[in-house]
């Protein structure tokens, strides 16, 4: 392959992939080995001709002491022979856990840092052919899905990786045309390190017994899964909008029965969506995540799970919910105290408006969220607190004679148990007399005698219209991303 043949061939990948645009400001990953530097000099040929600003960053792990040194010494050189501005960062790595993958995550912090401060587009890593099937090949034995048989994506985030269409030999020809050497990082060879346990021994292995162009044919799975990830994405989102029933930031909600016709791989994109869209990023949702799920919906009664990023999904009768888990925070608040001055309260995941009244309202109207109640205030002690339940509540629910046990009542209304301790409760000492949003004490209620009346209003905080949410969330192109 000529030098010339390359730059056409990486220009159409750049252009049917859209992985990189006119006038980026990249930022280039380099090693000193030959995938990055021939990465370096093929953006070097391309960057007048696409108008791209280029910054190369070399990280010196310190792990081969000297070696390492003369790895950031070569990489310096390189960049002055091509004319390209280099940053050079040292890092030093833990030495407990996976080395590996603490290298990773510090690359990577240094990459993010270093792509904010100079307000850069994108960072370039090298990957080429090989580095996929190797890829495709660690995540079939860890067991993944169709995401992880996709392997290495071409963009992803601020990520790209515009080399996956040559090979490692392919590179190194390049380099040798353009009289370029590179440095070969002797811990390549150290088989400790399960990729390089995979390249060294395992693909060999594998090509001499089963299939001598098994590289190839990974990087053909791939090329699949990815064509098939993008299906199951795009249709993904369009079941996203049909069936979920209602969305609020941080929190989505599904009805259980159509979720259960889907098929099994419909629901896992699905639900990866409804995490994205919780939390912002699809990243940490894997398999035995969505098997999780698939379990509680399966399960009879309310159900619930934890996820990664603080997210909780829970199955209440015929409603999935998908959202951030604030339990802890709300639960440990103080009870409030209310005088007959205040007109205003938030407390938990509500806001609380009263009014002290000579006569009955014509009209009591509520909005989605929103529940109103009147009660006889000369029965209530003034000031109240409003708190949550606590061991033993008991109270005398509107209509009955009898006290009944807060416990008993939420099981009889069918109140979700993760719910339960999020609902506040009106305490003026001496009894309950309201469990906001859902029943009086029956000793408040007023009658023909009463001639002071309060009206209180509750309404969830956290609710909001679907309609609009989703209606500002794609704007006028229902193609757009919720």
């Amino acid at each position: 392959m000529t030098i010339a043949e390359a730059l056409k061939r990486l220009e159409k990948n750049i252009q049917d992939k859209e992985l990189i645009h006119h006038g980026d400001k990249l930022l280039l990953g380099c090693s000193g080995g030959a995938d990055s530097n021939a990465m370096l000099y093929l953006f070097s040929q391309l960057r007048i001709s696409l108008n791209l600003t280029l910054l190369v960053i070399h990280i010196n792990h310190q792990i081969r002491g000297a070696e390492s040194d003369a790895d950031e010494n070569f990489v310096k050189q390189l960049c002055q022979k091509l004319n390209i501005p280099v940053i050079i960062r040292k890092v030093v790595i833990p030495k407990t856990g996976n080395l590996e993958n603490q290298a990773r995550k510090l690359r990577f912090e240094v990459f993010e840092k270093i792509l904010e401060s100079y307000n850069f587009d994108k960072i370039l890593l090298a990957h080429q052919k090989e580095d996929q099937a190797e890829t495709v090949m660690l995540n079939l034995l860890r067991g993944t899905g169709i995401s992880g048989m996709a392997g290495i994506k071409g963009i992803a985030g601020k990520v790209v990786h515009p080399l996956l269409c040559f090979s490692r030999k392919e590179l190194e020809e390049i380099l040798f045309q353009a009289g370029i050497s590179w440095r070969t990082d002797s811990s390549n060879l150290e088989t400790k390190y399960r990729r390089n346990l995979l390249r060294n021994r395992i693909i060999p292995q594998l090509e001499k017994e089963f299939n001598p162009e098994l590289k190839a044919h990974l990087f053909f799975l791939a090329e699949q899964f990815a064509q098939a990830e993008t299906i199951f994405k795009q249709r993904s989102k369009t079941q996203f909008r049909r069936l979920c029933i209602d969305i609020q930031p941080g929190k989505v909600v599904f009805e259980l029965s159509p979720l259960l016709k889907l098929s099994p791989i419909e629901r896992y994109y699905l639900f990866r969506n409804a995490f994205r869209y919780v939390c912002g990023s699809e990243n940490d949702f894997f398999a035995v995540h969505f098997q999780l799920i698939e379990n509680i919906l399966n399960a009879k009664g309310s159900k619930w799970l934890n996820l990664p990023h603080k997210i909780i999904v829970i199955k209440q009768y015929e409603d999935v919910i998908v959202q951030i888990e604030t339990e802890k925070e709300i639960k440990g608040a103080e009870p409030l105290v209310i005088d007959t001055d205040r007109t205003m309260a938030v407390y938990g995941n509500y806001r609380f408006n009263f009014k002290y009244l000579r006569v009955l309202p014509k009209e009591q109207t509520t909005e989605e969220g929103e529940s109103r109640v009147i009660l006889d205030a000369d029965k209530i002690n003034i000031p109240f607190v409003i708190r949550f339940r606590q061991p033993g509540d008991r109270f005398i629910p509107l209509g009955m004679t009898q006290l009944k046990r807060l416990k008993e009542f939420f099981i009889d209304e069918k109140v979700p148990k993760y719910e339960r301790d999020l609902i506040p409760v009106f305490d003026d000492g001496e009894k309950l007399f309201w469990i906001a949003g859902y029943r009086l004490d029956n000793r408040v209620r007023y009658d023909e005698s009463t001639t002071h009346y309060l009206q209180i209003k509750a309404t969830n905080i956290t609710v909001k219209s679907r309609k609009a949410i989703l209606k500002k969330k794609r704007g006028n192109d229902e193609s757009d991303e919720l």
